[in-house]
């Protein structure tokens, strides 16, 4: 019979830690779940500066631009606001160590990948930005991002005991 590693006591089959101890060490963020804490913030810090300099390079030359460069910032900042204002929420549900983190963190990836995708193609189609590899690795980084952190926050215990309020 395994010994739990931190009170040696008897371990749960499978398992480091004895009951007691895995309840207690389940209840706080841990493991993998510091890189999502870390993203978050990542995602936060990087939205509201994009859409502050959309709204700065907007107001500060507004007379300057053409009607299709307007309509592009004004799309970039209302997207980049909005998903600074989900990874906010999504921030106060992992802080709060909610039931719905899961779902509304799998959103806010779906959805900032939905709005790189818009980024590149008003690029693209309204100011002429080629798809050089420069605009287009983000993409590449997202989706690896995507595939590493849906199956971890669908499939992971750690996801599943840690948000439980």
């Amino acid at each position: 019979m395994a010994i739990c590693i931190n009170c040696d006591n008897p371990a749960q089959p499978d398992a480091d830690y004895c009951a007691p101890c895995e309840e207690k060490m389940f209840k706080k963020i841990g493991g993998w779940l510091y890189l999502p804490a870390l993203g978050l913030l990542a995602t936060l810090v990087i939205n509201a500066w994009s859409a502050f300099y959309a709204l700065k390079m907007l107001l500060d030359n507004y007379a300057w631009f053409s009607g299709e460069v307007r309509g592009v910032l004004i799309t970039e900042l209302l997207l980049f606001s909005g998903l600074f204002l989900l990874a906010l929420y999504v921030s106060s549900l992992f802080i709060r160590k909610k039931r719905q983190l899961p779902r509304f963190y799998i959103g806010m990836l779906l959805y900032g990948l939905a709005v790189l995708c818009a980024d590149l193609w008003l690029g693209y189609h309204y100011l002429d930005m080629p798809l050089s590899y420069e605009n287009v690795a983000p993409l590449g980084r997202t989706l690896i991002s995507l595939f590493i952190w849906i199956p971890y926050f669908i499939v992971s215990v750690r996801v599943k005991r840690t948000f439980v309020n």
